[in-house]
Parts: structure tokens; sequence; C-alpha cells
């Protein structure tokens, strides 16, 4: 990564969020080693890093031999992680979930809050204006340590003009100006993004990985996609990049989809389209092992289910179970060929479900060979782990992009 500075006074701000990147991969650096990776003098980093130290952002920490001249001695600084908190909402279909971390992620409280779908703004502000104040004064975070809040928001966001532009069920109305009213009403600096990509951005966060192109994809209830080039998550000129899972895969006879179109991918190859077909032909004569499995009982049809009916006998059971995986293939190929990214991400349970996993790869590999023998898609090292600071983390990259300075230009 590009880590490289200017000594300009007005670039300042920039400096110091440089400075913060670099301290939060290496895990500490030394000022010597700051100078070289940003090309910037001694003198300037110095200069700022002192000022960093003095808002308590930063502190000195071990004193190393230094590989130069004889006897001088390097001393290693670091980011005060525990003495920062950051704040997340994440408005998911019927769901309100509010959490808060330390600048390392360390998780200090969640709360899942139940809500109807179409859920009125009101109604969510009147969410986080009650609950948020409640939970930092039960947890004892002081408010002056809080660096902002991050909204991760369920559908098409634009990240640019911080508005939902659909939520796709999970809020009433469209082009909601959402970061604006949170900020409002709760006295944070809001920054808000789409739900997936801040996944994918804790993925990046939290992962040593160094690929500067990736490709996310979240499948838990439906299906979600995020990508990055050099390092950035892209959100494309309207915020929908990249709506993977509305990407038109069936053209005729599809089934209606809740962002009102038909034949879209998350229709066929998304959990719950998987278990909407299976219960669909859930009978003791077409699907004996899935109805012996749940003793008749099609509100207990579940994907760990249906995946040990497909692999045991169920034949129309795995055809569907196929095709989704068969379907979700394809579509991530068309990527793949588009972007070549580095890699692919895979988020969400059904991909820790070993038959699902196995058939998914068996179809990734039909047709198509990077050369290197290997699964160019894998399952995030954090699959399942990121729900609860995906949000959260929204808002320390924007502390990070701000310079660390808890006061926001206008």
């Amino acid at each position: 990564m590009n880590h490289r500075g200017d000594n300009m006074s007005t670039v300042k701000r920039y400096n110091r969020s440089v400075i913060l990147r670099l301290l939060h991969e290496h895990g500490g650096l030394s000022r010597k080693r700051m100078a070289e990776e940003m090309s910037l003098t001694p003198a300037a980093i110095t200069m700022i890093v002192s000022e960093m130290i003095g808002e308590g952002l930063l502190f000195e920490g071990a004193t190393l031999e230094s590989n130069g001249s004889a006897g001088r001695k390097e001393i290693m600084v670091n980011i005060n992680l525990t003495g920062f908190v950051a704040l997340g909402v994440s408005i998911n279909l019927q769901e309100v979930l509010l959490s808060a971390t330390t600048l390392d992620g360390a998780l200090l409280f969640s709360e899942s809050i139940p809500c109807r779908a179409d859920l009125p703004v009101s109604e969510a502000l009147n969410i986080m204006e009650t609950r948020l104040p409640a939970l930092i004064a039960d947890h004892g975070i002081a408010l002056e340590s809080i660096v902002g809040l991050g909204l991760a928001v369920r559908g098409t966001v634009d990240e640019n003009r911080s508005k939902s532009l659909n939520s796709f069920g999970a809020l009433e109305g469209e082009n909601i100006p959402l970061a604006q009213l949170v900020a409002e009403r709760t006295g944070f600096h809001t920054t808000m993004d789409n739900n997936v990509r801040s996944m994918f951005r804790a993925h990046m966060f939290f992962s040593t990985e160094q690929a500067s192109s990736l490709f996310f994809i979240r499948c838990e209830k439906g299906i979600g996609g995020a990508v990055s080039a050099d390092h950035r998550i892209l959100t494309g000129s309207s915020g929908m990049c990249s709506e993977f899972g509305h990407m038109p895969i069936v053209e005729l006879g599809g089934k209606r989809c809740h962002c009102g179109k038909t034949g879209c991918l998350e229709t066929v190859a998304s959990p719950m389209a998987i278990c909407e077909d299976v219960g669909s032909i859930f009978s003791a004569e077409r699907t004996p092992r899935l109805y012996a499995l749940t003793g008749g009982h099609q509100n207990r049809v579940n994907l760990p289910l249906i995946m040990e009916a497909a692999q045991t006998g169920d034949l129309p059971v795995d055809a569907i179970v196929q095709n989704a995986a068969s379907k979700l293939s394809s579509a991530i190929k068309a990527i793949v060929y588009t972007l070549d990214p580095a890699r692919v991400v895979l988020y969400g349970s059904i991909f820790n479900l070993p038959y699902y996993y196995e058939s998914l790869q068996a179809h990734l590999r039909i047709g198509f060979d990077r050369g290197d023998g290997g699964d160019y898609a894998q399952k995030s090292r954090f699959n399942l782990q990121l729900e609860e600071k995906a949000a959260c983390v929204t808002a320390i990259d924007a502390f990070y992009k701000n310079g660390g300075y808890l006061t926001w230009e206008k």
C-alpha cells in the first residue's frame, strides 16, 4: 500500500491519517520507520507524533536497538487502542443492532432490538436516541472518548451523500438522509454505508492480508457483495456497487424479489430461497429423508437439515441445493472474469455447512482455472464474527481518515 506523505502544513490531517494507518497495519512503529515509509523528514514526523501523543491518541512503547548508528535506540509508537470508543448501529430486516468497540475491535456492548419490517425512520431514531445513551452509561463509557458513530444499513446506500436510497424493506421510505438525522438525534458524528460494505471493511480492517483487490460475498438470508480495488472499497456512481444479489440471472418466469424485480440471483441462490424452494416440495413422498429428520414438521426445516437430506438421499432436495450453488458460482465467475480480484471472500453461515461449501467449490471449478490449482473463493477467517463490529469499524475508519481529530470539518 502506498503511504507516501507530504511535508506541507496544509495536509497535516492527511499525514496524521497515514500515520494511523501505518500503526494499525504494523502494530507500532518507530518515528524513523514512519519517516521512511512516508518519505517525510524525521523532524516533520516528530512534530506530528508529538501532537498526537499530547492528545492521548498515541503513546510511546518499547525501546528497540537501532540497526543504524551505534548505541542509538528507537522508541516504538503505538495507537492508544483502548482509550477511544466507536459506536455502531446496524439496520437490518426486522432488527436494529446497537454496539460499541474500542479501536482494536474489542466489543464493549451489543444489543439487538427486534422491530417490524418497513420500520418508520422516526421509530428507528427513537431506538437510537433512547438506548444508546443508556448503554453508554451502563458500560461506563466516557463521552469524550467516543470517536463517532458508524451506521450500516441494508440495501442501496449513497455513501457520498449519506443517504439510504432503498433499504429493501428494512426502513419505510426511500432517499432518506439518515446519517444527518442520526447525528442530529444522537449528537455523534455519523458515517453511513451499506451493511455488506461495512462487513467487508471490517474484514479488511482485521485482516493482515494485503491483496489490493478482493470481492466479498455475504450470503445469509439474502446475498450481498462488495468489491475493493487498490485497497479501496468501491461504491459506484449510484451506491449500487455491488448489489450482487440483485444481478438478474433468471430471464423469464423468475420469482419476484423484495427489491421489486423478478429473476434476481437472490431469488434462486440465497439461503432464504433454498429454504423456500425446499419447503414447496416438502412431503413424506418427495423428501422422505428431510421429512424424517424434521419429524414431519415443515416449520423445523433449516439449512443444516436440508444439506443433510441432500447428501443422504433426497434427490429433489439435492437438485435445489445444486441449482443454487450453480447459479451462485456462475455469478461469481462473471465477477472474477470482469474484475479479476486476487481472491473472492465468502461470508455467511451457509459456508460453514461442508456439503454446500464443497458443492459450491465443485461448481466454481467447472470451466475456470487460474492455473495455480487453488480455490480462488475462500471462506473468510472472520466468518460470523463481524456482525456486531462492522458498523463500529465504519466509524473507526472515518476517524482515521479524519486524522484522528475528534472535531470534524464541515
